[in-house]
């Protein structure tokens, strides 16, 4: 029996709290015991007790993905997993932390707890991998990138340096000229819903608000090149958002900004794609592709990343942590374009 359930077994009489009346450690919110107090007066331990909180809610998300994913047996049950975590942490922090006299201590039953949830005996890094993909080597690459990359340098819409990795990215160039103007009212039919002067795209390409570019690839695998295009611009949803803001009012947010600053956003967390195949008579046939930050390729195989929306302020009783980052293998046919779900990397705290 793991000490997980043998603690669990121990606590079967106490009184489950919800996490609306009950903080994980010390609550910094409405600090009112002693112990409270002692914590969230010192910024080093206010960091200690937040990154435990973060990976304690992680950890309560993480026992529902990980029942989904696994899709187990039906005597599994998330929320029975989610109540024994409850207990457990509840314990410790009343047998543990409200033990500790000195900030020394309350370090280092901090970085103990956090350890202990998280199942090793070491520090996780920033991403694990979810229970697909562990036997992809293109997964394992990732997932390498990911933990290399400093957390603060995440972007929403934007790729990781893969350098080194075996991840490249398609050989993209700038459309322009006479091609340009001919596939920009294509582009327009198909992607917004507002009419524009071709003055006023025009303007918008040359200042880098959006971009239009084609790459000369072998989508289909059959040893001959075919042109495809890649239509950038930007969107509020590479933005990174604060904790629990609405889609309506992040919206309004971004409607808000002058193009500058919209310009300024998208070159920092990067531009939404949508992909195309240019035909031999000049016109545009979409490909399904779905992804936020780019196609990518590794070995002979296509893969669309999508890092979703990244937080500004955490708040881990909701998220437990940033969203989960996907990769999809795609096939980029001649007729249809088809995509499977290929690794999964899900963020710690």
């Amino acid at each position: 029996m793991s000490g997980f359930t043998k603690l669990a077994v121990l606590s079967t009489t106490m009184l489950l709290l919800t996490p609306s009346v009950w903080a994980v450690g010390a609550d910094c919110k409405k600090p009112t015991s002693e112990l409270d107090k002692r914590i969230c007066q010192s910024a080093m331990l206010k960091i200690e007790n937040n990154a435990l909180q973060v990976a304690y809610y992680n950890q309560r998300a993480w026992l529902c993905e990980l029942a989904s994913e696994l899709q187990h047996d039906d005597d599994w049950d998330c929320v029975e997993a989610k109540k024994t975590l409850e207990v457990e942490q509840q314990q410790w922090d009343e047998a543990v932390l409200a033990k500790c006299k000195t900030d020394d201590c309350f370090t280092r039953v901090y970085k103990a707890r956090i350890t202990q949830i998280n199942g090793q005996d070491t520090p996780l890094p920033n991403f694990r991998l979810t229970t697909y993909g562990w036997g992809d080597k293109e997964c394992q690459a990732y997932l390498k990138v990911l933990n290399r990359t400093p957390r603060e340098e995440f972007r929403g819409c934007k790729l990781p340096d893969l350098s080194g990795s075996g991840f490249t990215t398609l050989p993209f160039k700038p459309v322009t000229g006479e091609l340009l103007k001919k596939l920009d009212p294509q582009i327009i039919k198909s992607v917004h819903t507002k009419a524009f002067t071709w003055k006023e795209r025009l303007n918008k390409y040359q200042n880098g608000h959006i971009s239009l570019e084609v790459a000369n690839i072998d989508i289909n695998k059959e040893g001959k090149k075919e042109k495809v295009i890649k239509y950038s611009l930007p969107s509020y949803f590479c933005d990174t958002w604060d904790d629990g803001i609405e889609m309506q009012a992040k919206e309004a947010e971004w409607e808000a900004l002058t193009e500058h600053q919209v310009l300024d956003k998208s070159i920092e967390n990067g531009f939404v794609n949508f992909y195309y195949k240019l035909g031999g008579n000049g016109n545009l046939k979409a490909l399904n592709v779905k992804g936020r930050n780019d196609v990518v390729k590794f070995g002979n195989e296509f893969y669309a990343i999508s890092e979703n929306k990244f937080l500004t302020n955490l708040e881990p009783r909701r998220w437990g942590g940033k969203q989960e980052v996907t990769i999809l293998k795609i096939e980029l046919g001649n007729v249809n374009t088809t995509s499977e779900r290929w690794c999964g990397f899900w963020y710690n705290y």
